[in-house]
């Protein structure tokens, strides 16, 4: 009988020892790690749309409420967070806030949304409060050296410290860990292992620059024991090409992605992309290893967002559909300056951005009059003005010479003033809080401008119409206006030397006749 009774205890103990191993195992597939400072407060995630949120910190002993917001289940939480759990109610969604976050509180969380008494989604995350939250800062990567992520931690490398690396995958915002030194120095992601240099006790990871071409977010994680030092955020400079896309309708639009990693997959806003799903096409160039998607014909039941994503990385688009306006041609003398117009309409509310298909046939964003942020491309820079719907390009070349769009966009606050002539809603509509989820801008026009910039000797466009404006900004006048005033100088001369001369002989000949007429008489 003691013998049971010793083995029963044993199994207690094994089951409890065991627990929070089984814990981490289930859910370390779905774990999303997160990072607060001392403090600081975190929302353990949202509920769109659903009756009430359910939030629990998972403990070995079990699971313990933090927060119902159903009205028919009231919950009191843990008496050591009493005071500090806010639920957020803003239009359709539901949060659960914990406010001046302490040491005690780093754990496992699960968020619960529920609908109809139905479990709609769930959210685990393992938060991990720190001492601090060190700056964040940009990775600058070189040409020939790729790039180097520091940690700022002067403690790493002391008997007991320790340091994690984890980066971002995009569209989802999926934190995976990268690395952890109190297990070893080695990359834990095997398509990343081989292309980083791990350095400085872990401090420090020097990446290949192709190793950043689609991970460009990182954090790293300073911890003490168990106590956690600090945290800290590096993320590359976005210098890619505009991911939002403008498209009218029937327009063709590819949507580029490198065939790169295991179980590649499109997601649409019709789903995941299969062979049956005829609206649209994968360019599959095993050549190239292009895993790009490809829609013949624009319409709007195709936007909205769109993400390319396999083990490796992950890639986004957002489709919108815009009016076509009428398409303007211009014909300009390089040397020369060209003026782009765009036809907004309406000027109140409206953002302008402009683009030019580059020679890759990405789309590049040079002007949006709503963000003075955005780079000017190296080759345009001292040669680009703009002044609201118009942007001037000088100095033209050859080679500037192709296609540049407009997009005109709307506040979305104003959109049914832009649409309806400015006419009041006074009816509440019943529906109005959709437009929280709304996007900040509506697309009401897009229109292309083909530009062709020709050389002065060239012969074979004599008979087009050439655009001519000089570069200065004085009053312009074109090189055949000032020819032609020339010209009109150097006839005006002629004719006066002429006149002149008629007259000479006149004079000469008036002097003559008196003395005739005396000899006659």
């Amino acid at each position: 009988m003691a013998n049971t009774h010793t083995d029963n205890m044993t199994s207690i103990r094994f089951f409890e020892f065991l627990l929070p191993v089984l814990l981490h195992l289930v859910l370390s597939k779905e774990v999303e790690p997160v990072f607060r400072a001392k403090g600081t407060t975190i929302e353990m995630g949202y509920c769109f749309e659903v009756d009430y949120i359910v939030v629990y910190r998972c403990a070995p002993e079990g699971d313990q409420l933090l927060g119902n917001s159903s009205s028919e289940s009231p919950s009191t939480p843990p008496e050591d967070l009493q005071g500090r759990i806010h639920i957020n109610k803003v239009h359709h969604l539901l949060g659960l806030q914990i406010s001046q976050l302490t040491h005690k509180d780093s754990g496992i969380y699960r968020r619960e949304c529920w609908l109809h008494q139905t479990l709609e989604s769930q959210k685990i995350q393992q938060l991990s409060v720190c001492d601090k939250e060190v700056e964040s800062e940009e990775i600058v990567v070189k040409e020939d050296e790729g790039a180097k992520l520091l940690c700022n931690n002067t403690s790493i490398g002391s008997e007991g410290t320790s340091v994690r690396w984890y980066y971002e995958t995009f569209p989802l915002y999926k934190t995976i860990l990268l690395l952890d030194s109190s297990v070893a120095l080695d990359p834990l992601v095997k398509e990343l292992q081989g292309v980083i240099k791990v350095q400085n006790n872990g401090a420090s990871l020097l990446f290949d620059k192709n190793a950043l071409k689609n991970n460009n977010h990182f954090f790293c994680l300073v911890s003490k024991g168990k106590t956690c030092v600090s945290f800290q955020n590096m993320q590359l400079q976005d210098n890619s090409e505009s991911r939002d896309i403008f498209a009218t309708q029937g327009e063709r639009v590819v949507l580029k992605c490198p065939a790169e990693g295991t179980n590649q997959q499109w997601d649409t806003p019709l789903g995941l992309f299969n062979s049956s799903n005829m609206k649209m096409n994968l360019s599959l160039d095993e050549q190239s290893e292009d895993f790009s998607l490809v829609i013949p014909a624009f319409s709007e039941e195709l936007s909205g967002e769109y993400s390319c994503f396999s083990s490796l990385f992950e890639v986004w688009y957002s489709l919108f559909l815009c009016p076509k306006k009428e398409s303007q041609n211009k014909v300009v003398l390089e040397g020369m300056s060209v003026l782009l117009d765009c036809d907004v309409g309406k000027e109140d509310s409206l953002s302008v951005q402009w683009y030019r298909r580059e020679p890759s046939g990405e789309n590049g964003l040079i002007h949006d009059s709503n963000n003075m942020t955005v780079p000017v491309p190296e080759d345009l820079r001292g040669r680009l003005s703009e002044n609201g719907a118009t942007m001037t390009i000088s100095h033209l070349e050859v080679k500037d010479g192709g296609v540049y769009w407009c997009v005109v966009l709307v506040d979305s606050e104003f959109l049914d003033d832009y649409d309806d002539g400015g006419e009041e809603d006074t009816e509440e509509d019943e529906n109005s809080d959709d437009t929280f989820w709304d996007d900040t801008y509506k697309c009401v026009s897009k229109q292309e401008t083909i530009l062709r910039v020709i050389k002065k000797t060239d012969r074979s466009v004599e008979s087009e119409h050439v655009t001519l404006k000089p570069v200065t900004e004085q009053p312009e006048t074109s090189n055949v206006t000032a020819y032609a005033v020339g010209a009109g100088l150097v006839g005006m001369l002629v004719v006066g030397v002429i006149v002149g001369v008629i007259f000479s002989v006149k004079n000469r000949k008036a002097k003559a006749s008196p003395k005739q007429g005396n000899t006659v008489i």
